[in-house]
Parts: C-alpha cells; structure tokens; sequence
C-alpha cells in the first residue's frame, strides 16, 4: 500500500480537505490520512480520509511544545513524527508522501517516481533565480534548498533511521528563527542526501509548482490545461497566498508576474468555500502560541529597512 498524509489545524483545515479530494481523484489507490492538531474537536470527515489526532503520536515533549512553539511551527515539528508512527502503524506500507495543506495534485505523482530511489525531494531552485526583488538566492539560502512542502520516501531501515535523526531535531529546533539557523521543520532536510544515498532531486518542473518557482518555470494554460515549461501540470502549491505562511507570505508578490498562475489561484479559493461546513465551531485554541506576525509584518520591515540604512551609514565611517 501507499499513504500520502497532511498535518493541519482549522487555520488550514479547508485546504487539506481541498488537497484529500485531489488525492482521492488522480491516487485512488493511495491512503490518505490527515494528522489533526487543534483542540477542537474534529468534525465526522468524508470517508476517503483517514483522521488521526496528534494525541495518538505520543511525540515526548508535547506539553513543552504546546508552549513554546507557535501554532504553524507546531505542525511543522510533527511531520516527521508523523511520518514515523504511519510507518510502525502500516509496516506494509511501500511508499510514505507528505503533502501541505496547501498542495493540490492535479495528476498521479507517478510521472517523478523511478525503482532506485528512496528519498524523493522537492528543490526550491534547480538553476540560478532570475533577477528579482522579491526573491533572491540568499533567501533560498535562509530557507533551504529543498521545500518542504512535498517529500515522498520509499519503507527502508534507512529512511526509518533517518526520520528518528529528523524527529530528534524537532523536539527543540523547530522554530522559525532564521538568525540562529532554524526554520521549522525545513533545514533538516538539507541533510537527508547524507543520510539516505539514494535520494533524488525531483528536476521534472512540473512537480510541486509555487512561489519559489515563478522566476524560473514558465506556468502556461490553454482550454483549461495547465502546462510547466510544456510539460502537464503534476502539482501546486499555493501556501503564503491563502493565509499567513512564516516563509512564503513575503513573496506573494511573484503571483501576479504570472496570469496563469493568478487563475489557478482563483479556482483554488473558489474551492476552497465548499469545505468551510468542516470548520469547528468551538472557542478552545489551537495547539500552540498563537502569532500575529502578519499584523505587524510590514511595520517590522519598514523599521528594519530604516535601520539597515542607518548602520549602512555607520560601516562606510
């Protein structure tokens, strides 16, 4: 068997609803279970997805995590640990696909898979970025190479050893905090080419396409077909244009140098509505801290514009 799996809270329960019925459509054959973590209680889903609360995972810190963790950290730190229980859960299972809330597939992923390969990545860039404000290489740099919004690997003792490396990471280094070298879940995975040799760099552009591909991936449509440098559209993601993501919200500016990709972000809201009955109607919080980043986003920038400016000044003296 194969599982693709999500981890989400009411924040994005809608798009991981969104993502399973994409699943069910072009992987009929796949598993599709979706990891909950908020403590509102979940509302009975379709049939075709498996629902398992975060209680069930038994991560070691979780009482700690709750609270020093904000809420989209949180699930970020839990993907692996995820990952982890799914495969002691289903030791038949053959290959373990992790896709974001805000990934939808709009064909079989089989067109990346190939029998050598055990862990498959997605690139943020396979060539240097076209020239931009919005994006640089530095920023690749600070994020990763490899997003993390997408990863598939095959059952092997070493992908099982691998994710308890990765878990063990998680339990305290799973912040967004770029300055000391953490990025949630996402820098770790720079390390799965040491661990897992036979690891595979998905090049095929029409895999995974998103914010970090706008600059070098040209994103076409004709009669309703969505193409990728000419090949058929696999799948997209669309997180920092829906609601506040930590890394891709400050580039959503690159959605509209592509009218292609404008329209697919506007059938993927329209969507997106049918999904709203599933939300929870309760008042006990999601797991975590809760942040107001994007409330005070621009006013930090400025500031920090400001300030660059000023110490720029001080270095030339």
């Amino acid at each position: 068997m194969n599982i693709i799996y999500t981890v989400c809270n009411r924040t994005n329960l809608a798009h991981a609803l969104t993502l399973a019925d994409s699943v069910s459509k072009f992987e009929p054959d796949t598993v599709f279970y979706l990891c909950w973590v908020d403590a509102a209680p979940l509302k009975e889903l379709p049939s075709h997805i498996q629902a398992v609360d975060i209680s069930r995972i038994e991560i070691p810190r979780w009482e700690s995590w709750v609270q020093e963790y904000f809420d989209f950290e949180l699930l970020a730190a839990a993907r692996p640990w995820v990952a982890k229980w799914l495969l002691n859960l289903h030791p038949d299972c053959e290959l373990l696909t992790f896709l974001a809330p805000t990934v939808l597939l709009y064909q079989s992923v089989t067109p990346v898979l190939d029998q050598g390969t055990e862990f498959y990545l997605t690139p943020n860039i396979l060539k240097p970025l076209a020239k931009s404000e919005v994006l640089d290489d530095k920023r690749i740099l600070n994020v990763g190479m490899f997003h993390s919004g997408s990863w598939i690997l095959k059952n092997s003792e070493t992908t099982k050893k691998t994710l308890d490396w990765w878990r063990s990471r998680t339990l305290d280094r799973a912040a967004f905090d770029l300055c000391n070298g953490m990025n949630m879940d996402q820098l770790w995975m720079n390390y799965i080419p040491v661990w897992i040799p036979k690891t595979k760099i998905i090049s095929n552009p029409a895999w995974h396409f998103g914010l970090h591909a706008i600059l070098n991936n040209r994103l076409s449509e004709n009669a309703g077909k969505y193409t990728v440098d000419e090949t058929s559209l696999i799948s997209a993601d669309f997180a920092g244009l829906t609601y506040f993501d930590a890394v891709w919200s400050n580039h959503q500016a690159l959605a509209g140098q592509n009218p292609a990709f404008q329209n697919l972000l506007k059938q993927y809201k329209e969507s997106l509505k049918s999904y709203q009955k599933y939300l929870p109607n309760s008042e006990l919080p999601v797991y975590g801290k809760l942040a107001y980043i994007r409330k005070y986003r621009v006013l930090r920038n400025n500031v920090a514009k400001k300030l660059s400016a000023v110490t720029e000044y001080i270095d030339q003296f």
